[in-house]
């Protein structure tokens, strides 16, 4: 197929998917319609917009109405994951073109695409994760209620349920992101002022952004790696339904994480710009923690190609902005809460570890044993045991990487991408289908023959999943959105192998 046949099939798939983005709008605009006068009427009920529980169809109640509206939802995202793979076998078959005018126009027409998708879905009300409104609540509970968001929980706040701003989501546990993100929370609450919506859309703005530019940027760093084909790269991020429905249709941060990384790797590749890869890198990490795997590989790249200056500059910066950022919440004369952080984020759910938990959980139960008491001492075992062979596995990899004489930028990110799938898909005690967004930009600045990639792609996929109540099916769901993938992958699936007969 020529380009310009490409690009109009393209673009007649770009505005199918728009047409169907644009259906997930029905319950914002009831909500506006209803709730719609005031700032404090549509922030006490945007949480229950999709549930019914504010609203209902004609003739129906919440239930009903909850599961129309659940149904419409399936329907849109099994069309959405279709087009998606229609898409990417359009653009897989399209060979590489030596005129830079004609290079440049997929990789542009996938961030309109992208630009296009995001901005509908930034008006869309979340309908599978409440956590855009416990990253507000760590903004106004800075901005407006002056407290630490890392000693003091929003239960602690006197009379928070009679204010507008603040939602009972995270009531009880402290902020569980880095100092950046925090800090970024309340920069946003007050630019918004003691505004919800301005928040809300403040920071679902910054989210498309974000998305855009990191599209833009994965082209861009396919090209400069030597791939063939870099508006594939771009496509199957910026148009990848499971993107797009939780970095803007539920606002979830880890886009903000992933995109700080991606310039980081950028910086990296760069040699005017190789100091901004550590400052970056930090700012990542004090988003969203799982950044910090990359740490260690690229601090030795940078030693090995000899970039001292960049190296120590870096290092330098970075400290001062962890400094900078902390000394607003660390204080000395209260301790850390460590054991609620560790807590939170150690809880089994979705993963590999809750399987297990769960094929034990299930017979004990059939059979009238203290199941629930045996299960907690089964994962007080089986969680450091699957920490200590991660551990082990990573010290492996990073000796391994040690020792190539020439460390290409490939071989670094495909070190670096495979211990974080390896980490957020496999190891980590909790799991959501939305985790994928932290580790598919690395895995797609791999070659297309990569395991790593092709199971990334397979794997958010069938991540779309999570959307139904399949998610909530006890073992069933790990089995199918999970194992299945790893299966697909080591039977050398040619779902996303399209392009190798071009």
């Amino acid at each position: 197929m020529q380009q310009a046949d490409a690009l109009k099939s393209l673009k007649q798939l770009q505005w199918t998917s728009i047409g169907l983005y644009s259906l997930l709008l029905i319950p914002s605009l009831l909500l506006w319609l209803h709730y719609g006068q005031t700032d404090a009427s549509l922030s006490t009920h945007i949480g229950g917009t999709w549930q019914g529980t504010v609203w209902q169809f004609p003739g129906l109640n919440a239930l009903p109405s909850r599961v129309l509206l659940d149904a419409l939802e399936a329907v849109v995202i099994a069309a959405l994951a279709w087009l998606f793979y229609q898409g990417y076998c359009l653009l897989a078959h399209q060979e590489p073109n030596q005129h830079a005018a004609a290079q440049n126009a997929l990789p542009r027409a996938i961030v309109m695409w992208t630009a296009l998708c995001g901005a509908v879905l930034i008006f869309t009300t979340p309908f599978h994760s409440s956590d855009i409104f416990g990253y507000l609540n760590r903004g106004f509970q800075q901005s407006v209620f002056q407290t630490n968001p890392y000693l003091t929980t929003i239960s602690q706040i006197p009379q928070w349920q009679n204010s507008p701003l603040l939602h009972a989501h995270w009531i009880d546990n402290p902020c569980p992101y880095g100092f950046f993100f925090a800090r970024l929370t309340d920069w946003m609450t007050r630019w918004s002022g003691p505004s919800f919506t301005g928040a809300y859309l403040l920071f679902k703005g910054l989210n498309w952004l974000l998305l855009v530019a990191s599209t833009w940027i994965l082209a861009k760093m396919s090209r400069l790696l030597g791939h063939s084909k870099p508006w594939l790269t771009a496509y199957c991020w910026g148009a990848n339904p499971l993107v797009l429905l939780h970095a803007m249709g539920n606002g979830h941060n880890d886009i903000i994480m992933a995109f700080l990384l991606l310039l980081a790797l950028w910086g990296l590749l760069s040699q005017r710009f190789q100091w901004t890869c550590l400052p970056l890198l930090t700012l990542s990490i004090l988003t969203k923690y799982a950044s910090l795997l990359a740490a260690p590989f690229i601090l030795f790249y940078l030693w090995r190609k000899k970039a001292r200056a960049s190296l120590l500059l870096g290092l330098g910066l970075s400290a001062l902005m962890l400094l900078w950022l902390g000394a607003a919440y660390v204080d000395p004369t209260h301790p850390w809460p460590w054991n609620a952080l560790l807590d939170n984020a150690g809880k089994p759910q979705h993963s590999l570890i809750s399987l297990l938990a769960e094929t034990l959980y299930y017979p004990l139960k059939w059979l009238h044993a203290p199941a629930k008491v045996i299960q907690a001492q089964f994962l007080s075992l089986i969680k450091p045991l699957f920490w200590a062979t991660f551990a082990g596995f990573y010290a492996w990899r990073l000796w391994t990487t040690l020792k190539i004489r020439e460390l290409t930028a490939q071989a670094l990110l495909e070190e670096i991408a495979g211990v974080s799938v390896v980490m957020i898909a496999f190891v980590s005690a909790k799991f959501h289908p939305w985790y994928p967004v932290m580790f598919l930009p690395l895995s797609l600045l791999l070659p297309e023959s990569s395991r790593i990639r092709q199971f990334s792609l397979i794997f958010a996929l069938f991540q779309l999943a999570g959307f139904t109540i399949l998610q909530n099916l006890p073992v069933l769901s790990e089995i199918l959105l999970t194992l299945v993938p790893v299966w697909l992958t080591l039977q050398g699936s040619t779902l996303f192998k399209r392009s190798q007969a071009s």
